[in-house]
């Protein structure tokens, strides 16, 4: 187990209130039995562990006021993501970048809807099954909309793959580009407009002022997650992670570094805070109606959300307290051979 150098990670401070989804019991055991019919997790040390990092808990942080249809998908999506990136950090595909190609052309192919063959396991499964229930809920935009960024998603991965197998540690501007995508965040954003039944119209969502919202309050979740999970990903030997990427970088201490991805989180809440701002006269430009206006804030709301139950959730789960090391989650390779 590679040694620590010694940090002190900051008291990290969202402006936004802490919330909570009251049927957050009702999900969580839904997900863990969702989880185990699937064979995502099989044995009670995974299951105690899945439990442990609590997806339902996150979901009903992200989306405080969603109905129980809509927070079961959303903590089983959650669930999903995080065993797939384990597969991708902590199993055989992290290190094969064959492995890695192949698993996102399956994904693919299951997000274009195709049948699952005989050679499709849980990953797989787990997938095919969120897809078809989003798109009971979810309208056609919507959901092109979600898959793209889910397999935006995907071949980011192949990129990190890639940097692990060459031993090639991102610079900050590449690391910065990807790590929307690395942390799964358009696609769970996507979600916001579910959980409120609302999709932003499209004037207001190409606007820079919208566009600035969803882009700052993605960077302020994945800076808190790479400071909350720092000491995880130095154990593991994960490079992946902001304060990493400076400290090497810039050959700075690791303490300087950790203070460096700190202020950005300061700094980008201060961009989305001027981003609310300018949104309003977006809205004057447009002349978008009462309900247009509402459903919109609503959703930054939502963005909102998200940025501070996620750091509520970080600071609950045992995901990062209790680090899995390599070799010690299972490994679904055996579901991409054809």
């Amino acid at each position: 187990m590679p040694e620590i150098p010694p940090i002190s990670l900051p008291d990290l401070f969202i402006p936004y209130p802490a919330k909570l989804n009251p049927f957050e019991a009702v999900v969580a055991e839904h997900t863990i039995a969702w989880a185990r019919k699937l064979k995502l997790i099989e044995d009670e040390t995974a299951t105690s562990r899945f439990a442990g990092e609590s997806y339902s808990r996150l979901v009903a942080r992200l989306y405080p006021e969603a109905s129980v249809p809509v927070l079961a998908l959303a903590a089983d999506l959650n669930s999903w993501f995080h065993v797939y990136d384990d597969q991708f950090e902590l199993a055989e595909v992290g290190s094969d970048p064959d492995l890695a190609r192949r698993m996102a052309d399956k994904f693919r192919a299951v997000l274009d809807g195709a049948p699952l063959d005989t050679t499709a396991g849980p990953i797989l499964h787990g997938l095919a099954d969120i897809r078809d229930r989003m798109r009971l809920h979810a309208g056609a935009q919507w959901w092109h909309r979600f898959a793209t960024h889910l397999q935006d998603c995907f071949e980011t991965a192949q990129w990190e793959v890639d940097n692990r197998t060459t031993g090639r540690i991102p610079d900050p501007d590449s690391y910065v580009e990807h790590k929307l995508n690395i942390a799964y965040v358009p696609p769970s954003f996507d979600l916001i407009e579910l959980a409120e039944q609302f999709e932003v119209p499209d004037e207001i969502r190409a606007s820079a002022a919208y566009r600035t919202l969803v882009h700052e309050a993605g960077h302020v979740v994945v800076c808190t997650n790479d400071l909350i999970g720092l000491r995880r990903e130095l154990l593991q030997g994960e490079f992946h992670n902001l304060v990493i990427v400076y400290w090497k970088a810039l050959s700075c201490p690791l303490q300087e570094a950790v203070e460096m991805v700190n202020q950005k989180i300061s700094e980008r809440i201060g961009v989305f805070e001027g981003a609310k701002a300018d949104l309003l006269r977006v809205f004057d430009e447009l002349g978008t109606d009462r309900n247009r206006r509402h459903g919109t804030l609503r959703c930054v709301m939502g963005l909102e959300n998200w940025m501070r139950g996620y750091l509520d959730w970080a600071k609950e789960t045992r995901r990062f307290a209790d680090p899995v090391l390599r070799g010690q989650v299972t490994g679904f390779q055996r579901e991409l051979v054809d």
